[in-house]
This record gives C-alpha cells, structure tokens and sequence, in this order.
C-alpha cells in the first residue's frame, strides 16, 4: 500500500450516504411545551460519533437564519446528552428531544 493511499479523500459510496444526510425541509412537528414549528433543516447523523454530530449542529445553526428549527436525528447517546447543554454558548435554544425506536430526534433554534 502506498502511503499516498492513506490521505486520500474517500469519495465512496459511504461519502456520498454522509453527505446526503442533511437538507432543507419544510415539515410540521408538534413539540411538547413549543405546540406546532415548522422544522426548517434536518441532519441525520446516525452512526457519527462525537464530535462531527455537534460540529454539524453548528454549522447548521450559523447557515440558517435565526428562528429557524433544526431536527438532529442520532442514535448516539453522548451526542443525545451533549448538543442540548451546548446550546447556552452558542445563540441557541433546545427546543425538545424526542425518543424514537431506534434513536433520538433534538429540535435546535437559533436564539432571535
């Protein structure tokens, strides 16, 4: 194997998945204590370990303008755990997570 090998950018099929687990969406969800938000941006990060599922909530939150919700969809319990208590330092508020079967879904909003 040449070592060359080992700094390539991986433009697999796996790449590809990662890069498609993110989007714009424009879908009615009814948060306890919040009522009906639309959901505007939506990051599935199952199978991501810390700390790309939280890089990708800020970046996230920094591209979309302020009041904008953002759903994180994770089945990683520490990411689960962490992105709510970071919201305090970076302008944003969480708004809810919801358990689901097989993960977990945090609605995020940027402060206004």
């Amino acid at each position: 194997m040449l070592l060359a090998n080992l700094f390539r950018w991986n433009t697999g099929p796996a790449a590809t998945q990662r890069e498609r687990g993110s989007g714009s969406v424009s879908e009615k969800i009814e948060l306890p204590g919040h009522g009906e938000v639309i959901v505007g941006c939506r990051l599935s990060c199952e199978g991501e370990g810390c700390p790309r599922p939280q890089l990708r909530a800020l970046k996230a939150l920094d591209e979309h303008e302020r009041g904008v919700v953002i759903e994180i969809v994770t089945d990683n319990p520490s990411v689960m755990e962490t992105i709510p208590s970071m919201m305090d330092m970076f302008e944003g508020k969480h708004l809810a997570t919801l358990k689901d079967k097989a993960n977990w879904r945090i609605f995020l909003r940027r402060s206004a």
